[in-house]
């Protein structure tokens, strides 16, 4: 694994929805984690009743 952060995006049952990997070149475009980052957040609550 690539030295860096992970970040575990889960659901409020602690089903794991989504893994971002954060690397030095990920940090260096914070813009475009953040997008990507939100679309996450956004289908999974598009997923929930």
């Amino acid at each position: 694994m690539k030295a860096g952060y992970r970040l575990l995006l889960v659901d409020k049952d602690g089903v794991l929805v989504s893994e971002f990997q954060l690397t030095e070149n990920a940090l260096s475009q914070p813009e475009a984690f953040v997008v990507a980052l939100q679309k996450s957040i956004e289908s999974v609550e598009e997923e929930e009743p």
